[in-house]
């Protein structure tokens, strides 16, 4: 059952339209496989905003046991994963590396179990005989990358989470099945010790209707050039295309870090250094104190992603095609 359609963004950008393109073809695909079943629900380019942050994801499967995202890549040529997880496309004949999918993924399914976690009291019961409110910490998220039908693949081992868009449905299926064992009451699966429910069907349809009520569409920003530019803050560009800096060299369209502050947001000190929790933030080597990182675009002023390299860290804008280096870790 689709209870959000897709809709593409309105743009000029041709990285956008290939991207919205990538997107319609895998709507195209959950639609024709899970339709017509209502014990299954899909949205498309969902969007929200969860304790300053943004997550829009592509395409998002729910089902009693569990929820499935989908992020859709479109490539027009080939795609290449070595084995240390590291992602690369080919553009003209050449290699280039590009931000993980699967790690972008995954970052929307923390957000997005953080998100639903906040609002527990209202989309779950009570367990446990009514003593203690049921949450989402053991509630199965997992992650798939649809890779347009056009693109080729280059993996040494098999990476069940990355997919042609065909495959994706099937795909799906299995994480279902496997979600629906795990949530067992007698499963033998080890991991269900700490994994697996199945949601009451009120609990199912309150999870639903409060998905589709908090979506917002993305606010129109001129950015770049571009007439109707639709950004998020933790994705990457929609489009597997060339963009201005492979992520493993210096930027070549660099905008200036001046306005960011690392220094302890507890002491102000400035002996401190990144760490990676569920996001980037400080730790004061002084205080023993964190501070989120939040940093914002000056040309766009909507929020940058961090890129590590090794000990630098570069604030990068999608939308704009921007980054720069504004730390390096002390040693």
């Amino acid at each position: 059952m689709i209870v959000k359609e897709h809709h593409p963004a309105r743009s000029s950008d041709p990285l956008q339209r290939a991207g919205d393109a990538a997107e319609a073809q895998m709507a195209h695909y959950l639609k024709r496989a899970f339709g017509d079943d209502s014990g299954i629900h899909v949205f498309h380019n969902l969007r929200f905003e969860h304790e300053g942050e943004v997550a829009q994801i592509d395409h998002l499967v729910l089902h009693r046991a569990g929820m499935i995202i989908v992020e859709s890549k479109s490539v027009t040529s080939a795609v290449r994963i070595n084995d240390r997880d590291e992602w690369a496309r080919q553009w003209n004949g050449r290699w280039q590396g590009m931000a993980s999918p699967v790690l972008q993924a995954r970052r929307q399914a923390e957000l997005l179990r953080s998100f639903m976690q906040a609002h527990k009291e209202g989309l779950r019961n009570k367990i446990l005989l009514g003593l203690k409110q049921g949450g989402f910490k053991a509630f199965m998220i997992d992650v798939v990358v649809a890779i347009s039908d056009q693109g080729l693949v280059e993996c040494r081992e098999g990476r069940p989470e990355v997919r042609k868009a065909d495959q994706v449905p099937d795909r799906v299926r299995e994480l279902m099945t496997e979600h629906s064992k795990l949530a067992h009451p007698f499963s033998r699966d080890k991991r269900s010790e700490q994994w697996g429910f199945n949601l009451a069907s009120e609990e199912f349809a309150r999870i639903s209707a409060f998905l589709r009520a908090k979506h917002q569409e993305v606010k129109p920003v001129r950015c770049a050039g571009e007439e109707d530019p639709a950004s998020s803050v933790l994705p990457a560009p929609k489009a597997v295309a060339p963009t201005h800096f492979p992520p493993s060299l210096a930027p070549s369209r660099a905008v200036s870090p001046s306005a960011v502050r690392v220094q302890c947001g507890k002491c102000q000190g400035q002996d401190v250094e990144i760490k990676f929790g569920h996001t980037y933030y400080l730790k004061c080597r002084q205080c023993d104190g964190n501070t989120p990182i939040k940093l914002t675009c000056p040309r766009c002023q909507g929020l940058q992603r961090t890129r590590k390299s090794g000990r630098q860290f570069f604030a990068e804008c999608a939308p704009c095609q921007t980054s720069s280096l504004y730390f390096t870790n002390p040693t």
